[in-house]
């Protein structure tokens, strides 16, 4: 069957060649601008289907609204291409970016040859779209504060006509508006898995594929923890995990995971290390205990910036955890920022001032004192005499 028609929406460019009035075209699409008080209007450019009394099919579009009044299409088809107004001849692109015409006269103009009026559609059936062109108008209000978005818009020019299988008597006028309307909901089905079909070899792609199929692939590759990840770095450790994982359960494998979930290089000490201290007893025992206490452990360093949630150190000593070989065992170190006693500090890494703090008597929090260590224990002393006394 032959391929179907469609216009796309997703890009700067596409928005960029229509007109607007208080709307702003983002990498995301269009949003209302801040501050406006009224509402924002955008115009597409003219679609052209190329066919004479085209009818075009359905418009896919994924936006961000605030209830219904918050986002209005208008969807105008015309087989003509140009238009009088005031006396002078417009083609519909001329008429549509030309300000010299207000917007009251243009959507005079633009008025009869309106098919579809809806409020926030997602997906629409262009049943009443008959004719070569077409364009859109959209129109965005601001819902409490909240602005609405249009981030991907969708415009199928021709489908593949169900209605032209059946039997002539099924086309014939009056039985076609409402069959095909009807068969128009399956072609619909029809065309969404036919496209992801088509489009399913893009799904291999970590950083092309939808955010639900990551999983998938994280799976696929022995990541069973994906859901610790955020989107953006979970594509990037997909996309190089094939090749590092000719060298699973090393250090390098490790280091290139930890890194990517990090933003930065993380610190290795293994026991191999230490032992080249064993001519010194002090420095030999103090690194055994501060760091690794066996041949078959292994610490890892990981500056508090990196991981500065609960729920990210977590998630990293998880990680850690699944993908270390059986027989070793890993010591997840944080290295705060500042320098305190009794912490592991390294010169450039996190041997950082800290600010001078205060101490703060609000009632609750008190600082020990001789004197008062004193009463407290003359206190309990006496307690326990008179316990004696009355057990006796």
């Amino acid at each position: 069957m032959e391929q179907l028609k469609y216009f796309v929406f997703n890009k700067k460019k596409d928005y960029e060649s229509g007109w607007r009035k208080e709307i702003e075209i983002t990498s995301q699409g269009l949003i209302l601008e801040e501050g406006t008080q009224e509402n924002g209007i955008f115009i597409s450019r003219v679609l052209d289907s190329g066919e004479e009394g085209n009818q075009w099919h359905r418009a896919v579009i994924q936006s961000e609204g605030y209830g219904d009044d918050s986002i209005k299409f208008y969807f105008y088809c015309s087989d003509e291409k140009q238009v009088i107004v005031d006396g002078k001849l417009y083609s519909w692109e001329e008429l549509i970016h030309c300000n010299d015409v207000s917007l009251e006269k243009k959507r005079h103009a633009m008025e009869p040859y309106l098919v579809h009026r809806i409020q926030n559609p997602q997906d629409v059936l262009l049943y009443h779209a008959r004719g070569r062109y077409l364009w859109i108008e959209i129109q965005l209000f601001c819902q409490a504060g909240f602005l609405p978005r249009i981030r991907h818009m969708k415009i199928y020019a021709g489908n593949r006509r169900f209605l032209s299988f059946l039997p002539m008597i099924y086309q014939s006028q009056g039985q076609e508006d409402f069959l095909g309307r009807f068969l128009g909901l399956f072609e619909a089905v029809y065309q969404d898995l036919n496209e992801k079909i088509t489009n399913s070899a893009r799904q291999l792609d970590p950083m092309a594929a939808e955010p639900e199929f990551l999983y998938w692939l994280a799976e696929w590759v022995g990541i069973f923890n994906a859901h610790l990840w955020k989107e953006e770095k979970l594509r990037l450790l997909l996309k190089g995990i094939v090749r590092k994982n000719l060298v699973r359960g090393t250090r390098e494998y490790m280091e290139y995971v930890i890194t990517i979930f990090t933003g930065e290089r993380p610190f290795f000490l293994e026991y191999c290390e230490i032992e080249q201290y064993q001519g010194n007893e002090t420095a030999y025992q103090s690194l055994r205990k501060s760091y690794a206490y066996g041949p078959y452990e292994v610490s890892v360093f990981v500056r508090e910036q990196a991981v500065p949630s609960l729920r990210e150190q977590f998630a990293l000593k998880k990680m850690i955890e699944d993908m270390k070989p059986a027989h070793i065992r890993m010591h997840l170190m944080i290295l705060r920022p500042g320098i305190y006693l009794g912490q592991n500090v390294y010169v450039g890494v996190n041997s950082t001032l800290v600010a001078y703090e205060h101490a703060n008597l609000n009632g609750v929090a008190a600082i020990p004192s001789m004197v008062g260590m004193a009463q407290t224990e003359a206190e309990e002393e006496k307690k326990y005499e008179k316990f004696e006394k009355l057990s006796i």
